[in-house]
């Protein structure tokens, strides 16, 4: 059985698609350096400018450094308001971080509704960690009714973005039989999947526990479609 949900953390924002001109590109890439070195005080100085004239970018790294305390004390309110001064903005991280802060209570009241809103906002724009907390939500009953069908909908939106804990989630609901018979075939193919992704003793459980489900001759028949499903870059996987 696996040990515990997989919760993702909050996301530091590249560059993307956003177009922020020479000088403005070379001082957030600096910080990026520099937050990645541990330089937590270079990286603030490069960004502070920038989110200052209003880049979404710098604003929700500024806010990942307030919620984790790096060159900073930690402050969660601080971190909300530069998240959702990005998230404002239509940035997708900053959605999915604003989301975070609502579902764990940090900083605010918990409010698994609020979040719901904002993983939905950044799973318009195919955030796969977002669509991995909509399942969330769905699989335990948060917020939302207890939903399995939906649930693993969600699940596999990640999943075959290779998010690792979407895959996992999605052979872990195949192999139990939640909303639906066990499908220890699928099951199979996707725990190892996710096994790929460094989800190794969660996903062996499973595979481990779909191997007894299956009869001796599918067992290499799974094995051959996980690894066809890998080398489509997942566009040849079970649904």
């Amino acid at each position: 059985m696996m040990k515990g949900w997989i919760l993702v953390g909050v996301m530091l924002a590249g560059l993307g698609q956003c177009a922020l001109g020479a000088d403005n590109t070379d001082s957030f890439e600096a910080g990026l350096r520099a937050k990645e070195r541990g330089h937590y005080a270079t990286a603030l100085r490069a960004w502070q400018p920038l989110a200052n004239q209003g880049v979404a970018q710098a604003q929700n790294n500024l806010g990942h450094m307030s919620e984790e305390g790096l060159g900073v004390t930690q402050d969660y309110a601080r971190a909300m308001s530069w998240y959702k001064s990005a998230a404002n903005q239509g940035l997708k991280e900053a959605q999915h971080n604003v989301g975070l802060l609502y579902y764990h209570g940090y900083g605010v009241a918990k409010n698994t509704g609020e979040a719901l809103s904002w993983f939905k906002l950044a799973a318009a724009q195919k955030l796969a960690d977002s669509e991995y907390m909509i399942g969330l939500l769905l699989h335990n009953g948060e917020s939302v009714g207890l939903d399995y069908q939906q649930a693993k909908v969600w699940f596999l939106r990640a999943a075959r973005q290779n998010y690792g804990p979407g895959q996992l989630m999605t052979a872990f609901m195949l192999q139990a039989g939640e909303g639906q018979d066990p499908e220890p075939f699928k099951a199979y193919v996707w725990a190892k999947v996710a096994e790929t992704n460094g989800l190794i003793e969660d996903a062996q459980a499973i595979y481990n526990l779909s191997m007894l489900q299956l009869d001796a001759d599918d067992v290499p028949k799974a094995e051959a479609a996980a690894l066809q499903c890998v080398a489509s870059r997942l566009a040849d996987c079970p649904e």
